[in-house]
């Protein structure tokens, strides 16, 4: 990475603490500067990190630093709002997943960044978890596998609802779809090479959370604590995508399964202490299917994705997690939650231009 030095911002130090740490450690970044109007969590980041600046109000940051780039690291509610600011301000902008509450926010976003004539990346970190994420993109797109007709992708959790968040549609947009499906929705569609969907059936339900709530002495439960959706693509691909905050399963799950007509592949995640990646692959030699396990330590490391993000700006090449991707993963989610609600298919027509 290039040595010229930036000077980052992050704003939301309970999930952006991720981002302080990469920022921390990088030589590309010479000034790091904390925002979060908690200020017993802003000293507590200040102190973590000497040298940090800290600062109670976005507003007041953007005018007196003036950043090179600032993550938004907020609820989903202020993801819009929050990115917009700061891209006006001449910021280049790392928003977390997902990019917005629904695709109309996310296309305002998209708007912004490009009239202001700044990067905005979407934070779909799964991309970046492992080496082998990167040797399975570049075979399926030297066409190794064939074509991709079947696509099976999963985050489900036995129990897991975020209580500490707060849970509701107004800062959400949505529940275990928007949390998890949007982690394991990228991930699928990157490695897919980002097919245009012609049609979405889905549905979503709460029983377990609901209850849960009702014990808690909550308000009541308005999102979704397991949502389900069949995307099929125009190039007659069907994805199939799974997300629960709770089910009644044997533990959590988080899998990808792909179907080529050449070869596949398993990816899934060990969720525990250490969170083992293990990748299988499948590809036929000389008319033979042949099982593969790629060894890992073989394989040159992959960056963060906050480091891809600096050096996409210090380059002034296009980000890897594009706004154009995340709208159209928005789009997928809000097609999901239409269909949910109509019980009716929904067919997607053309993306609106930026």
């Amino acid at each position: 990475m290039s040595k010229k030095q930036l000077k980052v911002a992050v704003v939301g130090l309970r999930v952006g603490r991720a981002h302080a740490a990469d920022y921390a450690a990088s030589d590309a970044v010479g000034e790091l500067l904390l925002c979060d109007c908690n200020t017993a969590l802003l000293a507590e980041a200040v102190d973590q990190y000497p040298g940090a600046r800290g600062y109670a109000d976005f507003t007041e940051m953007l005018r007196q630093e003036r950043p090179d780039a600032v993550s938004i690291a907020l609820p989903n509610k202020l993801h819009r709002s929050f990115s917009i600011q700061a891209l006006e301000a001449g910021c280049h902008v790392l928003c977390e997943k997902p990019m917005a509450r629904n695709a109309a926010e996310a296309l305002a976003m998209a708007r912004t960044a490009e009239r202001c004539e700044r990067k905005l990346m979407i934070n779909f970190n799964q991309r970046f978890e492992s080496p082998v994420y990167s040797l399975l993109k570049e075979w399926l797109d030297a066409g190794r596998f064939g074509k991709l007709y079947y696509v099976k992708s999963r985050w489900s959790r036995r129990r897991g609802v975020p209580w500490w968040y707060p849970l509701s549609r107004e800062m959400c947009g949505g529940g275990a779809l928007v949390d998890l499906g949007v982690h394991v929705l990228d991930r699928a569609m990157w490695w897919c090479g980002f097919p245009e969907p012609e049609w979405v059936l889905g549905n979503t339900y709460c029983g377990i959370a609901a209850r849960e709530a009702e014990r808690r002495k909550l308000a009541p439960f308005e999102l979704e604590d397991f949502g389900a959706a069949a995307i099929r693509m125009r190039n007659g691909m069907l994805l199939m995508l799974e997300a629960s905050w709770a089910s009644n399963r044997e533990n959590e799950e988080i899998s990808v399964r792909l179907y080529g007509e050449r070869g596949g592949a398993l990816i899934q995640t060990e969720v525990g202490t250490n969170s083992e990646i293990r990748v299988k692959l499948f590809l036929e030699q000389d008319g033979v299917l042949c099982d593969m396990i790629p060894a890992v330590e073989t394989l040159p490391p992959v960056p963060t994705i906050r480091q891809a993000f600096l050096e996409a700006i210090l380059q002034d090449t296009p980000v890897p997690c594009s706004p154009e991707q995340g709208i159209l993963i928005s789009r997928l989610l809000d097609a999901i939650y239409q269909c949910a609600a109509t019980g009716a298919p929904v067919r997607l027509t053309e993306a609106t231009p930026l």
